[in-house]
């Protein structure tokens, strides 16, 4: 056992453990900052190959710095780009989806198919009465904000 940990290469530890931080950021835990991490990450694996750090040590400290480092570049135009009053999804607004998955709670996240594309919504706060939609219930667009869609429940003659 000690052997095979010997022989492992540090660099390809950092580059799998950023890879795989940035994976689950994007898949699983979008908005906790394993973004930044993963990105960390990828700089000490960078940093190990081109031979400007070798000790354990050093290999954290840089970690926890460029963690740091992409955090502050990146946090703004990311939470701009995520909360932006110019979405680009303005022209969904009227449009007609349909309920994916399972039912849609009022309070809480939701599915729905849109042009082929499945998204995160919720239902609107102002429709009143509506308390759950089920699984293939066409709805409508009213809004989109920092990239979910907010529907509620298609009406009969429309």
């Amino acid at each position: 056992m000690n052997d095979l940990l010997s022989e492992i290469n540090p660099s390809s530890v950092w580059l799998i453990a950023g890879a795989l931080l940035i994976i689950f950021e994007i898949a699983l835990f979008p908005g906790i900052g394993f973004l930044f991490a993963g990105l960390g990450a990828l700089s000490v694996g960078a940093g190990l190959i081109a031979g400007w750090i070798d000790s354990l040590s050093a290999q954290f400290i840089l970690f926890f710095l460029a963690t740091a480092f992409w955090a502050a570049i990146l946090w703004k135009p990311l939470k701009k780009f995520i909360e932006g009053k110019e979405s680009g999804f303005e022209d969904m607004v009227g449009n007609t989806a349909v309920v994916f998955g399972q039912s849609i709670e009022k309070g809480k996240m939701g599915k729905v198919k849109w042009s082929g594309t499945i998204m995160k919504c919720q239902l609107d706060p102002g429709a009143e009465g509506l308390e759950m939609i089920d699984p293939e219930t066409e709805v409508i667009i009213t809004g989109v904000s920092k990239g979910i869609l907010i529907i509620r429940e298609k009406s009969p003659e429309g």
